[in-house]
Order: structure tokens, then sequence, then C-alpha cells
């Protein structure tokens, strides 16, 4: 199973830029765009359920899971779980 969950106040973090090539006007064009980055979604893969617990109670120790504002889905966290 994979999960995905969207955190609020997501940690910066440095990041090496690479050139990638030029644009149509000959700009130099990097990924990314700047050095500093935000993580504000984590994704785990082949989980097993127990694991999945296990990450979000680490998750939830770390940081403040988002919540939904808008839709069926309003006030719920920001968690989803799926099967690969």
């Amino acid at each position: 199973m994979r999960l995905t969950v969207h955190v609020e106040s997501a940690p910066f973090f440095e990041k090496e830029r690479k050139l990638i090539g030029k644009d149509k006007t000959g700009k130099d064009v990097f990924k990314p765009k700047k050095t500093k980055c935000i993580k504000n979604t984590f994704t785990f893969r082949n989980l097993e359920q127990k694991e999945i617990t296990d990450k979000l109670s680490e998750i939830r120790s770390k940081y403040k899971i988002g919540k939904y504002t808008k839709g069926d889905l309003s006030g719920k966290e920001m968690i989803q779980i799926s099967y690969q």
C-alpha cells in the first residue's frame, strides 16, 4: 500500500540546482528553480497496515497534518492510503 500525507508548517531544505538547458530566449533553465525548497507532501510506498500506522504516528509527532477546507472532505486530515 502507499501512504501520502500533506503537512502544514512544512520544512524547508537546501537542494543543489542543476542546469538542464536553455529556454526559447536563450536563458538558462535550472531544476529546481530555487535552492531553498519546501517539502509539504510525504509519500511512502510498499507498506503494510502496521507500517502505515507507525508512519502516521511518526509524522504526527513531528508535523501538523493539513486539513481540507472545502468540499465533502472539509475538516478531515489530508491523508491518502491507496493500493498500488
